[in-house]
Formats: C-alpha cells, sequence, structure tokens
C-alpha cells in the first residue's frame, strides 16, 4: 500500500474516536463526580479536611453540568449511585479491621439501630499498625467504632485491662474507644513508658497522627499503680513525629498524695539520648564552720563521641569556694580514660576572728588504660592523684577519703620484644601528714628474659648439667628528689636531685640432690652500680665540725660492684604419732619439719675501687684525726659494705595437723583433719668472717586458725646479746652474762587476733518450711501465704517478706498449733569482725647514773559489722578501741534504707575530730531527683 493511502487511514480512525469519545463525555464524567463524592466515606481522618473542600468543588461543578445540559434522568443516577455503592464496598472491604475469635463467646445483635458485634474473652483486633487486647469489646459496624474494657470482680476490682499497640509501643488503660475511619481513640488511664520514667494519663484522646493530648496527667519513676511521688500535670501533649516528647503545662510536685509548693509553669520530657549537654542541677546545706553553701552547681557538655566535660562549683558564704573540672575520654579498642582538676579556697570561720583559717589547694587526677589489642607488644598506663597536703581534709566527700594521707602516682610506657622487655615510669608518692614528696622521673627498667646459652637444639639423651646452666640481666635507672612543701622555694632545690643506675647479672647453676632427700641449689650473683656524683668530707674550721659537701649531679662517674656466691639446700621430715585407743576421738597428730641451710660468700668488697678512701684533718686544738667514708655514699643505690662474709643461714619450719573422728561420718570410721599450728618458723645467720656479733638477731614467727574461724599471728624478735650497764649492746651472750638463766632478750614482738562471723541467719531446728513445700502451701507457700495472713495482712512468701509464720519450734522441733511469727529473717545477711592488736618494743636509757628500761605497749580493738535487717534495711558500723589510752578509734556508723523509688542514707561519725553527720533522702532514678530529694548535714569543721 502507498505510504500516502496509509497515512489517510491512520488520520480517518483518529477523527472517529474522537467523535466517539466526545458524545460519552457527560456520562464518564457524571461517574466520575459520583464516585469521587461517595468515596470521601472511606478516607483517613487525616485527610478528611483536604477531601470535603474537594468534594465540595466537584459537587458544584456536578450541578452545573447537570443545568447546562438540562439532563435529569433519574433511573441514570440511580445506576451510577448503584455502581457507586459496589465499588465502595469492594474498597471498604480492604480496610475493615480484622478480629480474632473470642476465646469464651460472639454475639451479633442486628436489631436495633446499629449494627453490633460483642466478643467476651480474649480477643485481638488488628488495624494496619494500631491493635488491641482485651477481654471484652464491642463493635459498631456501621459507624466503625470499636469499645474495649477489662474485666472487673464482683467488687469493682480490676482483674485485666486492655493493652493497646502502636507502631510496637504498648499502652496498658482502663478502655478506649476506638475510630477505624477517623482513627482517632479515646482512652481512659493509660499508662506508658517514657525512657526512665513513667506516664499516667486520666483522660487521653489520640490523634490520626499518632500525638496524644493528655488532661490529669502523672509523670513519675515510680513503678506502681499508685505511685509514691509524681509531678501532676495539668495538661499535656505526647507528640511521636519527628521524635517522642512530651509538653506539658503547669505542673507541681506531689509525694505520697501531698503536693509540695514546687511548681513548675511549664516543662517538656524529651527523648534523651544517652549523652546530652545540659545544667547539673546543685545541692544546698549549711555549715556552721563555712556557711551556707551551694554544691556542685555546673554545666556538662558533650564533644563528639569520644570526648565530654564537666565543670561545677561549690560556693560557701563565708568565702571558700571551688572548681572542679572533669573530663572523660574513650575511643572503642584503643583507650580510655579521665582527668579531673580542682582548684579551692578553704577558708573557716569569719575573717578577723581567732577561729578564721584560709588555705589554697588543688588536686590532679588523670587515670588512662590503654586496650591491649590496641598495640601488641606495647602498654601506656597511667594512675595519677596528685594533690596539696590540706586538700583532703578540706573538699573530702566522706570519711575515709578524709582519713587517707598516703597518695602515690605511676605512669608507665612499656615495651616488649620476644626476649627483653623494658618499662618507663613515672612515679610519686606524697605523704599528708609531714606534706613530704617523693618523685621520681623517670623509672628505666631494662630485662633480659633468662636463657640457656648451653643448651642443646636436638637434644639426645638424658639433660647434661650445663645445659642447666641461665643467664639474666637487668637494669634500673632511678632520678628522684625527696622534699618538703615548704622546700620547694629553695635556691637550692635541685641540687637535692638524685640519680643512679644498677645493673643485675644473674646466674643460675644445676641443682642437685643427694642421698635422694636433700635438695642443693648453687648461686652467684654480681651487681654494678653507676653513680653521677659524689659526696667528700671537709673539716670546717669556723664551726669545727666534719662537712660533707656533694658534687653537682652528673658531675662524675663513678662504678662499684658486688659480688656472692652461695649454696642452699632444703629437705622435709614427716612425722606420725598414732594414739591406740580406738574409741578415742584424737587419731593421730602428724608434725611436718622443714629445715633450710644456706651458706654465701662475698670477698671484701670495702676497697677503694668501690669508692672507699681515708680522710685526714687536724682540729684547731692540734689534734690529727682520720675518718674513713665512702665517696659513692649518700645516693640512691647504696655502695658494698666493708668486711668479707662467709654466713650460714638458717631457718626452720613447722607445721602441726591432728586427726580427729568425724562425728558426721556415718560409718564411724571417718576422719578429719584439723590444723593445730599453720606454720612455727625461727630464722637466722652466723657470719664466721664478722669481727664481733658473729650471730644475728633471731626472728621467731606463727599462725594459725581456731575453729576455722579465729585467727591468730604473731612474731617476736630475739637479740642473743647482753647489754651493758648503760644500756649498750655488748659482744657477750646474753646466756653467759645471765649465767644461763636468759638465752635472749625480747626486743620487740607484735601479735594480732582476727575473728569473723558471716551467716545467712538460717534457723536451727525444724522450721516448718519442707512441710510447707510438701503441701503446697502453709508457712511458705502462696496457698498458705492467703490463708494464714487474715486480717493482718501478713504475707508469708519468702521472697515478698521478712517475716515468716513457722508451726514448729526452731530449736525444740515442738509442734505449734495455728503457727507463730518468727521475727527473723531467714535471708538476712549479717557480718561481725573483731580484730586485737598487740605490740610491744623494749628501750633503754641511762641517766644519773641509773639504768632504766621503758617496756613500750600498743593494744587496739577493732570492730567492724553489717547486719541488713530486710532486703532494704541495712546498717554497717566501723569503730575500735586504743586498749593503751582508753579512747575510742575513728567510729562510723552507716545505714541505707530503699523506700521502693527514694533512698534514704545517713552516715553519723559521733565523736572525734571528724565528727559529723549526714541525711539524705532522695528520688533513685535520675528523673525528678533534684526536685525531690533532701539533705541536711554537719561537717567535721563544725566541732
Amino acid at each position: 500500500m502507498p505510504r500516502y493511502n496509509l497515512l489517510k487511514l491512520i488520520t480517518f480512525c483518529s477523527l472517529l474516536l474522537l467523535i466517539i469519545s466526545g458524545n460519552s463525555a457527560y456520562a464518564q464524567k457524571k461517574l466520575s463526580i459520583e464516585d469521587d463524592s461517595l468515596s470521601v466515606r472511606r478516607v483517613p481522618f487525616r485527610d478528611r479536611d483536604t477531601t470535603m473542600a474537594l468534594s465540595d468543588s466537584l459537587t458544584k461543578t456536578a450541578a452545573d453540568t447537570l443545568k447546562a445540559f438540562a439532563v435529569a434522568d433519574s433511573v441514570a443516577v440511580s445506576d451510577s449511585v448503584a455502581v457507586a455503592d459496589s465499588v465502595a464496598k469492594k474498597r471498604g472491604m480492604l480496610e475493615f479491621p480484622v478480629f480474632s475469635e473470642a476465646q469464651d463467646s460472639t454475639v451479633e445483635d442486628f436489631s436495633g439501630p446499629h449494627k453490633m458485634i460483642y466478643y467476651y474473652g480474649g480477643v485481638k483486633v488488628t488495624y494496619g499498625n494500631m491493635g488491641i487486647e482485651a477481654d471484652y469489646m464491642a463493635y459498631d459496624v456501621d459507624k466503625q467504632t470499636v469499645f474495649a474494657s477489662g474485666l472487673k470482680d464482683s467488687l469493682g476490682n480490676i482483674l485485666t485491662r486492655p493493652v493497646m499497640s502502636m507502631d510496637g509501643q504498648s499502652y496498658n488503660v482502663d478502655h478506649v474507644y476506638y475510630n477505624f475511619e477517623s482513627r482517632k481513640a479515646k482512652i481512659k488511664n493509660m499508662i506508658t513508658q517514657q525512657q526512665e520514667g513513667i506516664l499516667h494519663g486520666e483522660n487521653l484522646k489520640m490523634m490520626a497522627d499518632k500525638s496524644i493530648n493528655i488532661t490529669k496527667g502523672k509523670y513519675t519513676v515510680c513503678d506502681l499503680d499508685h505511685p509514691h511521688y509524681y509531678l501532676k500535670m495539668t495538661a499535656a501533649k505526647i507528640v511521636t513525629e519527628p521524635k517522642q516528647r512530651t509538653v506539658f503545662g503547669p505542673a507541681y510536685v506531689v509525694v505520697a498524695d501531698v503536693p509540695l509548693p514546687l511548681v513548675i509553669p511549664f516543662g517538656f520530657v524529651p527523648q534523651r539520648p544517652q549523652r546530652a549537654s545540659g545544667i547539673m542541677f546543685p545541692t544546698f546545706g549549711e555549715e556552721q564552720a563555712r556557711g551556707f553553701y551551694m554544691r556542685d552547681l555546673g554545666y556538662y557538655m558533650v564533644f563528639g563521641d569520644h570526648f565530654d566535660v564537666a565543670i561545677n562549683t561549690d560556693i560557701y558564704t563565708l568565702g571558700s569556694w571551688n572548681v572542679e573540672l572533669n573530663s572523660r575520654y574513650k575511643l572503642r579498642y584503643k583507650f580510655n580514660g579521665d582527668i579531673g582538676l580542682t582548684y579551692s579556697v578553704d577558708r573557716t570561720g569569719e575573717k578577723g576572728s581567732n577561729d578564721f583559717f584560709e588555705s589554697k589547694n588543688f588536686s590532679v587526677k588523670w587515670s588512662h588504660s590503654q586496650d591491649a589489642k590496641a598495640n601488641p607488644g606495647t602498654t601506656f598506663r597511667a594512675s595519677v592523684n596528685f594533690s596539696s597536703p590540706s586538700n583532703n581534709r578540706f573538699n573530702a566527700t566522706n570519711i575515709n577519703q578524709a582519713l587517707e594521707n598516703q597518695f602515690g602516682s605511676n605512669i608507665s610506657f612499656g615495651k616488649t620484644w620476644e626476649k627483653m622487655n623494658l618499662s618507663i615510669n613515672a612515679l610519686h608518692s606524697q605523704n599528708t601528714r609531714d606534706s613530704s614528696y617523693v618523685i621520681t622521673l623517670p623509672n628505666i627498667t631494662f630485662n633480659v628474659n633468662r636463657f640457656f646459652p648451653f643448651k642443646r637444639k636436638n637434644r639426645v639423651g638424658k639433660e647434661r648439667f650445663y645445659e642447666q646452666i641461665s643467664f639474666g640481666y637487668g637494669a634500673t635507672f632511678l632520678n628522684k628528689v625527696d622534699f618538703k612543701a615548704k622546700e620547694v622555694k629553695d635556691p637550692d632545690f635541685w641540687s637535692k636531685l638524685k640519680a643512679g643506675m644498677n645493673h643485675r647479672f644473674n646466674i643460675g647453676l644445676p641443682s642437685f640432690t643427694l642421698l635422694k632427700y636433700l635438695n642443693f641449689s648453687p648461686s652467684v650473683q654480681y651487681g654494678m652500680n653507676w653513680y653521677f656524683q659524689e659526696q667528700h668530707p671537709e673539716y670546717n674550721e669556723e664551726t669545727g665540725r666534719l662537712e660533707y659537701k656533694r658534687t653537682p649531679q652528673f658531675s662524675t662517674f663513678g662504678v662499684s660492684q658486688d659480688f656472692s656466691a652461695g649454696l642452699s639446700m632444703s629437705t622435709r621430715i614427716y612425722g606420725t604419732f598414732m594414739f591406740l585407743n580406738p574409741k578415742g576421738k584424737l587419731k593421730a597428730i602428724r608434725h611436718m619439719i622443714t629445715p633450710s641451710v644456706s651458706f654465701s660468700y662475698k670477698p671484701e668488697m670495702g676497697t677503694a675501687v668501690n669508692g672507699y678512701s681515708v680522710y685526714r684533718y687536724t682540729t684547731k686544738d692540734g689534734e690529727t684525726h682520720e675518718v674513713e667514708y665512702n665517696k659513692y655514699a649518700g645516693g640512691l643505690n647504696s655502695p658494698p659494705s666493708p668486711g668479707q662474709t662467709a654466713a650460714l643461714s638458717f631457718e626452720l619450719k613447722n607445721n602441726l595437723e591432728a586427726k580427729m573422728a568425724d562425728d558426721k561420718d556415718t560409718t564411724g570410721v571417718g576422719t578429719k583433719k584439723i590444723k593445730l599450728i599453720d606454720n612455727l618458723s625461727i630464722r637466722g645467720s652466723y657470719n664466721f668472717l664478722a669481727e664481733q656479733y658473729k650471730l644475728s638477731t633471731l626472728s621467731v614467727s606463727a599462725n594459725t586458725t581456731v575453729m576455722g574461724k579465729i585467727g591468730i599471728s604473731g612474731n617476736m624478735t630475739l637479740d642473743p646479746y647482753s647489754i651493758n650497764e648503760r644500756g649498750q649492746r655488748q659482744d657477750v651472750f646474753q646466756a653467759v652474762q645471765t649465767k644461763g638463766k636468759s638465752l635472749a632478750r625480747i626486743t620487740n614482738a607484735s601479735a594480732s587476733l582476727s575473728w569473723s562471723i558471716s551467716g545467712e541467719g538460717k534457723m536451727e531446728g525444724n522450721d516448718g518450711a519442707e512441710a510447707a513445700r510438701q503441701q503446697g502451701g502453709g508457712a511458705f507457700g502462696s496457698q498458705g501465704a492467703n490463708q494464714n495472713s487474715g486480717g493482718a495482712g501478713i504475707v508469708t512468701n519468702t521472697e515478698q517478706m521478712s517475716y515468716n509464720k513457722i508451726y514448729y519450734h526452731p530449736y525444740t522441733g515442738e509442734y505449734i498449733p495455728g503457727g507463730w511469727l518468727y521475727y527473723l529473717n531467714p535471708a538476712v545477711p549479717w557480718q561481725v569482725g573483731l580484730n586485737l592488736n598487740y605490740s610491744y618494743s623494749k628501750s633503754y636509757s641511762y641517766a644519773n647514773e641509773q639504768l632504766q628500761t621503758k617496756h613500750n605497749h600498743t593494744q587496739t580493738l577493732s570492730v567492724n559489722g553489717s547486719l541488713s535487717l530486710t532486703k532494704a534495711f541495712n546498717i554497717s558500723f566501723n569503730t575500735g578501741l586504743d586498749l593503751t589510752k582508753l579512747k575510742p578509734t575513728t567510729t562510723t556508723f552507716n545505714l541505707t534504707y530503699d523506700l521502693h523509688c527514694f533512698n534514704i542514707a545517713v552516715m553519723w561519725v559521733p565523736f572525734g575530730q571528724w565528727e559529723s553527720w549526714s541525711f539524705r533522702i532522695a528520688a533513685k532514678a535520675s528523673a525528678l531527683a533534684d526536685l525531690l530529694q533532701y539533705r541536711k548535714s554537719s561537717s567535721y569543721w563544725d566541732n
């Protein structure tokens, strides 16, 4: 076909289709108008306003169109309505709610003006992302509404409550009306969780946008149905988009149903992130010495995901104040730590008065730890606690911190290789009692692990003796300064700096056994010290005294060496004594003796190579004197002492056990071991090459445990040499001096006794618990709890209450009809501990040609304990008594009481330097905790 004819055919068909569509335009337009006007019924509520406007415009268009064409075909209109109804029903079926089958029954009632369906027992309806579960529902088919409620007993108490869910969040309600078309709901008494808080609403209306309007609401963190305290909100609104938050109008605090004069004009409860910047609410109180105070007022700032800072201050009306900065940082799988800086001006008393005192204090705290996986083989840690001497005295947060007088810091870097390791440390220690400080910077330690140079890689046969020879090496470099706080400003402060280095060469020799039971271990030690300054004596003619002057640090280099060798032997000896009486409880006594002897030799080290020299000088009187000195003395590492040593050291350990008949064994032949003496040892040494005092003092120590509860330990030092008439030690044995009446003198001794007992408060004898369990109730069962509580309201379930009704006497086992209350909680944890310490020392003084012996005794008794009267009520204490001075030591009492959603804490120091007390009651949860707390205290500064 020619292309021209094909084009004519296409044009003709197009015109024909246009004419046909134009003649049917009216019918199509009318049908679409009727359809749109009917479809308005099924449009959700959130789009109703827009759809209704559209309906009005469409209706007006339809009227104008009908007037223009003058068409009034009622049949056509009827037909179109019929078509619209069928379409509407088809669309509505897709949006109808879905009900589950009721567990009890379902009743349909279409006789009245409304088509109703009633559901009884465990029914659930779902409509999109909304769901309701209840024991009773009434569904209005025409209005597309449902009413859901729970069940009540004959007294009107609610047994079950409906649960409404929306977008994965559940709400407990009393009853609810829900319109499936408008997606609105009216709710009575709904409870919902808001972070750690709980929101109660009496009258609520849920809108189509999922927001909730509330009147007569309560915000609380108490999880009871009737909370102990809450924030009463006159009106509130929960908004879920874009984030969930609760906005409320005027509100006031209610505690125990009593309104408090704490009014908030408006506020909101946001969906809080885990870390958020904000103001830290202060606490208020009074101290007599420093006046009224406001503590912990500050601001918390978040910087990204790994760093935050908190700045807070304390202000006192009599002029004291402090500023504290705390910061935390953390990088997961790398490191974490925290930093604390404090500066304070502390004043006690009024300015101009006799008791006025002012000091300025500071503290620096830093803690840092590195994750082990971050850099294997390398470690970096920090624990810094540095402060002014009186900082803890003024700024302590508890009595234990105020009593602390020793502080220390350590910043360390470590590197480990396969056979060696390196450690670099910065150390600090201080004593607040005498304001002394010791700073070591740096402390470098390098070690080479022990290695066996002669060991064969591929050994064949037995190990040869020389393969057990080992070597090791260690070195330490120290740079230390020891000073008092007041000496920092001295011009010669840096002259106190001391440095030194120590080298240790460890040589391990093979051990061996003789006569099967004697174990021998030889040893060799070699050490070397490096010195970087010297001291030399000089005679001062003006004062007539010999003075030692030190050269500047790192002005010289010196070396001292030390060498020793030794051989030690150890074995064990057992002895058992059997009792022949078969009916006796004591069956046997076993004595184990562990003797050890070692011999060591050290050659003469008091040589010029090791820094020993003689200084000769002439006094003003013309007398010539000589003094032997060591130019390296006074440094960090002491030079080796002069003189040869060939010493025999000995130690004798004893252990004594008894074997007793076991009364609990039913066979009659069972035994048990009882330790009589855990350890009794005596040790000393004898130097064959010493010019005098060849025998050292003897040290005796012992410890044992009695009945598994009482620990006893003691030690004493015995001097085998006597004293002369002036109380001076002399090279004469005490046995010779006293002609055998005394073998040695006791120079000092100490003993301690510790006893502790704890328990679960379990009752002796038959308490009726087992019988109650077998009966399925009784004293400890749930049925027995309901049956036996009576009008007293006593719940006997042990998981709920501390007191229990029992039916058998706890000691005699006698049955008690009706039971009785036993006022001891079987689950009470308690603990009591006693520590008795005694020490003795002896000293001599010679005056007026008389020798006086002074015996120094010190005895202290300390007692600590804790008791939980209930699971919520706890008491602990710590006290003591100086038995020598008959004065009590620092005594503290602590009491805590958990009132479900409140905590009570009481601390009391009844007497002494730190006499004080504090009382605090506050909400447990952080929400509302700043509003719902009360503090009252008396500081030790008020004494």
